[in-house]
């Protein structure tokens, strides 16, 4: 029998780049007239997270906040956003960087800027998971493959599987309306497992609310087993209640995985029953 419980609640870093190129006029006022679904569905469930959104090619925060946190209200979350994206620049300007998500996000999160002292202090946090959103209806567009960024990024934790792009752009592999398709964005949400949602789309609310679900439900999944089991005789229980669907057993990882809509909450208790496989050897 093998005990374990799920972490009490998710903790997320998540930082959003905003292309402010005169095409995304339209589509950045939507992101940020909607940011209230998305910090709603944070708090409907119950992550602790930092929000904010890196615009300039200095990757310096714009306003007075470094992030947006559950310490906000709604309205002051909502304020704080439209500082930070600034679509209509009046604290800064688009910069050559703009259409490079990448480069924007690389230069929010160095280490200078993070640490102490630096002009985003208290934004990241070693131990929490890191979510990086991008949205924009033309390729990225820096100086290295999206190769080089996801290897930068996941380099900052210990797992990398704490590291999860999304983005929001032109339907891969075709584009959509005027959007060109967002190539390297693509690839680097397939890489780390995250989603990548139509600019065309018109239903933004939606949009917002799947990115904070997807990024702040960082609850384990996968459990691993302490002994290799006979599969056919695993049996599962989550808070004393046996269940028999919404997970299947990797012999892989020797886990037992859940599917997303089946991940135990956070402070619940999984344990997992089995027989011993045999060892043939002795």
């Amino acid at each position: 029998l093998d005990v374990f419980e799920q972490s009490l609640k998710a903790s997320v870093d998540i930082l959003f780049t905003l292309d402010r190129s005169g095409s995304m006029s339209d589509d950045n006022a939507l992101v940020v007239a909607n940011f209230s679904s998305f910090i709603e569905s944070l708090v409907e469930l119950d992550a602790d997270y930092h929000v904010a959104a890196a615009v300039e090619d200095d990757g310096c925060i714009l306003g007075s906040d470094a992030y947006i946190d559950n310490t906000f209200s709604l309205s002051a979350a909502q304020s704080t956003f439209e500082t930070q994206a600034d679509i209509y620049l009046i604290l800064g300007s688009y910069g050559a960087n703009t259409e490079a998500g990448f480069s924007l996000a690389e230069a929010a999160l160095e280490a200078d800027k993070i640490g102490s002292g630096g002009c985003n202090e208290g934004f990241y946090r070693e131990e929490a998971s890191l979510a990086i959103v991008h949205v924009s209806d033309e390729p990225e567009q820096s100086v290295n493959p999206y190769t080089y960024y996801v290897s930068l990024f996941q380099g900052m934790k210990s797992d990398p599987d704490d590291v999860v792009i999304h983005a929001v752009a032109g339907d891969y592999p075709g584009g959509c309306g005027s959007a060109s398709p967002g190539t390297g964005y693509y690839e680097a949400t397939v890489a780390t497992g995250g989603l990548f949602l139509s600019i065309c789309a018109t239903d933004w609310g939606s949009h917002l609310q799947e990115i904070a679900q997807a990024s702040a439900a960082q609850l384990n999944d996968s459990f691993a087993l302490t002994q290799l089991p006979v599969p056919e005789t695993i049996k599962v229980w989550v808070d004393g209640i046996r269940t028999t669907t919404g997970w299947e057993y990797d012999p892989a990882i020797n886990a037992v995985v859940f599917e997303r809509d089946h991940i135990p909450a956070g402070g619940s208790t999984v344990e997992v029953e089995y027989a011993l496989m045999p060892d043939c050897e002795s």
